[in-house]
């Protein structure tokens, strides 16, 4: 039961929700290998503080001059490529962006960070079935990240919008060796077109040529974790033929290439280490696409949807301000809005507020209009009580004319303070929610829909007369730690 004093509905409050953590770079700790070298370790930690500091800014330039100072000491460390892939991303250094997260793939295939910066750094070329396959493998290794939910989400929206020719792959160099299968391969082959050996016999055979990079599968992980349960007919025809000479080795290799790479086949390889060799020819073949991926989207000059608000957005929402948001409202009261009539049913006081929601700025992906629902429902669903003890509820209904409206409700993108999520008044008039900040790596990142509902849900708590509790589990509770809807530092 929640105590609501219905004689405070006339009265005035600038209420607010903040921000509990101002930036998440607490959880980018800076953990080196242990080495003998304690000083470098010492210095590269303080580099590192220093350059988040810069970035956390949105000063990228100055941060990636400290990464690099530190990657000349840890070349291979990590979590510095990721920070300066993001801070070149920010700063449109697309190509390097994809280049360093591809870097750190190379290491480590499941790197979700590194899948979700290359998909983003894709589509920041309009490459979107690109950036697709990375999002989708990240989706597969973490199903319940909901900033690679949603960049998977829009990916396949715009992928759906605006129909393209994806720009074609060059060969990866290290699959431009000449190819020498053995023997007994195309004899398995040929004996498993015939149905004289299983199908885990000739699979056994794939996972040996991929072990011994005989055959080179670009997309395969380090560790793959099940054999195929069954296999394409129309793959033995092709081993069969090979087998008879009717195809050449390299018709056969691409058809297996491709089984694997769109998992038609899985192949159990074990843990494969690419070779430096292997790992630097790897690299170029995949700076070469890039820079063909830059070239071609510069030459068809093809449209590009970015998530996140740009620049031009918020501008525009700016020299708007008077039909986005209600600035003027929230200062000057709410005096000019009528107090909420309320009928009594069944010895119960229910309260019936009208409210006037602004639409959502124009150019954004995600639906926070529709949460409007979901905040009105909740309070609809408590129970109060005047401050004679009567019992009272809460009635919402929507309403076109602003006018008639007993309460405003609208969605930002300007900053509205530092650390401030949310104004309302207090009993009747504005609610003003912010749909994003500059807190989670510099530049502006919208927040996930379920942080905007939360957000609203608090500021209406304040429409209908509640002020802040001491509770951190109650809803009005005035601070919060947000989640970002596309933020790679999630």
């Amino acid at each position: 039961m929640v105590g609501l004093d219905l004689s405070n509905l006339s009265k005035t409050f600038d209420m607010m929700l903040r921000v509990s953590v101002l930036f998440i770079f607490v959880a980018l700790s800076f953990l080196m290998p242990f080495s003998a070298y304690a000083q470098d370790k010492e210095q590269a930690e303080a580099l590192f503080e220093t350059a988040t500091e810069h970035f956390a800014k949105g000063d990228y330039k100055q941060a990636i001059e400290l990464f690099d100072d530190i990657l000349e000491m840890f070349p291979d460390h990590d979590q510095t490529l990721k920070m300066k892939a993001v801070a070149e991303s920010n700063l449109d250094y697309h190509e390097s962006s994809l280049i360093n997260f591809y870097t750190v793939l190379q290491e480590n295939p499941n790197d979700i960070m590194a899948l979700t910066g290359l998909g983003v750094g894709f589509g920041n070329f309009a490459e979107y079935h690109e950036a697709k396959k990375y999002f989708d493998k990240a989706f597969e290794l973490a199903p319940d990240n909901i900033v690679v939910k949603n960049y998977k989400e829009y990916a396949e929206k715009v992928i759906t919008k605006y129909p393209y020719k994806p720009t074609e792959k060059p060969e990866s160099l290290a699959a431009l060796k000449k190819v020498q299968i053995p023997l007994w391969i195309k004899n398995n082959a040929g004996w498993w077109a015939e149905g004289q050996i299983s199908d885990a016999d000739f699979i056994r055979g794939i996972e040996y040529m991929i072990k011994e990079t005989i055959i080179v599968i670009s997309d395969l992980p380090k560790t793959s974790v099940v054999a195929s349960n069954s296999v394409p007919a129309w793959v033995k025809n092709n081993a069969g033929w090979w087998a008879e000479g009717q195809i050449t080795e390299d018709d056969f290799v691409k058809g297996v290439q491709y089984l694997v790479e769109n998992g038609m086949i899985s192949v159990k390889t074990g843990d494969m280490q690419m070779t430096e060799q292997e790992r630097e020819s790897d690299l170029q073949a995949f700076k070469m696409y890039v820079k063909k991926v830059a070239t071609t989207v510069e030459k068809e000059k093809r449209y590009i949807e970015f998530p996140n608000p740009s620049f031009d957005v918020i501008k525009k929402f700016l020299r708007d301000s008077e039909q986005w948001n209600f600035a003027q409202q929230i200062t000057s009261g709410n005096e000019n809005f009528a107090n909420p009539p309320y009928q009594i049913v069944d010895g119960v006081y229910v309260i019936q507020y009208k409210i006037f929601v602004n639409s959502q700025p124009l150019g954004l992906p995600l639906d926070h209009v529709s949460t409007m629902d979901d905040s009105i429902t909740y309070w609809e669903g408590q129970n109060f009580t005047t401050s004679n003890g009567d019992p009272a509820r809460m009635k919402f209904t929507y309403t076109k004319d602003r006018s008639e409206a007993n309460a405003w409700a609208t969605w930002v993108v300007r900053n509205l303070g530092e650390g401030v999520l949310g104004h309302a008044n207090l009993g009747k008039g504005v609610v003003e929610v912010a749909l994003g900040d500059y807190n989670c790596d510099g530049s502006f990142q919208l927040y996930d829909v379920k942080t905007v509902e939360l957000i609203m849900t608090h500021e209406l708590g304040h429409i209908i007369g509640l002020k802040h509790t001491t509770d951190p589990i109650d809803i009005m509770y005035p601070s919060i730690k947000p989640s970002y809807a596309y933020c790679l530092l999630y």
